[in-house]
């Protein structure tokens, strides 16, 4: 049986996975260098070694909903994106925000307004 996350252990991921965000962010800004989904997948892996009460697809998760909030955009849609099986967390990370936007606007036409 699984013992619930700390106190710290919850703040850890959050931190984990501002630091998918800022990366990817800066990855974009650039825009000249290759950085694709297999170097973030890389770092995630990384990261939760370092803090192991959450896995690299829990980090993904919450830098998804933490991206989503920063484009002002639902967050029971954005928790909704993290939950489709054809929606790889990470290389929604690597959207253009018009990208990130557009995969949220699909999302609600398929699964209609949440």
């Amino acid at each position: 049986m699984a013992t619930k996350p700390t106190r710290q252990q919850v703040e850890a991921r959050d931190q984990f996975a501002e630091a998918l965000v800022l990366i990817t962010g800066a990855a974009r800004l650039d825009g000249k260098g290759k950085f694709d989904r297999d170097d973030l997948a890389a770092i995630a892996q990384r990261l939760a070694r370092a803090s192991p009460a959450f896995g690299p697809d829990a980090i993904a998760a919450r830098a998804v909903e933490r991206r989503g909030r920063s484009l002002g955009l639902p967050s029971t849609t954005v928790e909704m994106l993290t939950l489709m099986e054809d929606v790889d967390p990470l290389a929604a990370l690597l959207l253009t925000d018009e990208g990130f936007r557009e995969l949220i606007d699909r999302l609600n036409e398929e699964l209609g307004e949440v």
